[in-house]
């Protein structure tokens, strides 16, 4: 398998830093006026970029807590020490330690731990996605009657435009699905490779939220477009995952119209 070395180390490193902070009193401090971080982040993801500096030296970070600035270039980490902190930070266990490589120009490698349920994600590009070493694919089913929908960032405080959140919750009801938010990109992007949601919208943008999902669900067979319903890539306002080109089809159909 490709970058063998580097899903190894991260198999290996990424239990052991959260069994040591399950060790230590969890504190909470605020980086902004709504947003969370605890001393689980701090340390995880200092502790994690040691390991990587030391195996991978001259690789490049890009992380959520203290490389936020830099670019992407060849052999870059994207870190997400924890995503989900309100949950973590409330004791609800929707949330993952999620972490990717890229290289090439594109994300090669991708690892979502969710600890409380024992779950290990990985992809490779171009070999498929696994959850705990058996291969995953998305839901395919093209029947929308009580599908799960996801909708990532649905009650995060911006100033974005929301209306396609509310048009999707109109297509929801509309069509009778049932619309879900866990408050983790990634252990919702995961869930989505997994097969449990059949749609996912998100209007998150920051790499470190959405690479590791991205490859995950493509690598599971999953279809993902942006706002204008061409191939997503890392940057663009708003990110739709599908399991079904005909499900993709009639939902970027109402949304147009909707917004017409």
């Amino acid at each position: 398998m490709k970058y063998n070395e580097e899903l190894s180390m991260l198999k290996t490193i990424v239990p052991k830093l959260f069994k040591l902070t399950e060790e230590t009193e969890k504190k909470i401090s605020y980086k902004q006026k709504n947003e969370i971080v605890t001393s689980s982040d701090l340390f995880i993801e200092k502790a994690l970029i040691k390991e990587i500096e030391s195996q991978f030296p001259g690789d490049n970070i890009h992380s959520e807590e203290f490389n936020r600035g830099t670019e992407l270039k060849d052999r870059t980490w994207l870190i997400d020490p924890i995503d989900g902190t309100g949950n973590y930070a409330h004791n609800l266990d929707l949330f993952v330690m999620q972490i990717a490589l890229y290289d090439h120009n594109e994300v090669v490698l991708a690892y979502i731990y969710a600890p409380r349920f024992k779950k290990t994600f990985y992809a490779v590009k171009g070999e498929g996605a696994f959850l705990n070493g058996e291969r995953i694919s998305v839901n395919t089913d093209n029947s929308m009657s009580n599908s799960l929908l996801s909708l990532v960032g649905l009650s995060h405080q911006s100033k974005k435009d929301k209306k396609t959140f509310d048009y999707l919750i109109d297509f929801a009801r509309e069509n009778a699905l049932k619309v879900r938010v866990f408050g983790s990109a990634g252990f919702e992007m995961a869930s989505m490779a997994e097969g449990i949601f059949s749609v996912l919208y998100t209007d998150v943008s920051n790499y470190w939220d959405l690479a590791p999902g991205l490859l995950l669900i493509t690598e599971a067979g999953g279809f993902v477009v942006n706002e204008l319903g061409l191939d997503y890539r890392l940057g663009d306002k708003q990110l739709f995952a599908f399991g079904n080109l005909e499900v993709k089809d009639k939902i970027m159909k109402y949304i147009k119209q909707k917004a017409e």
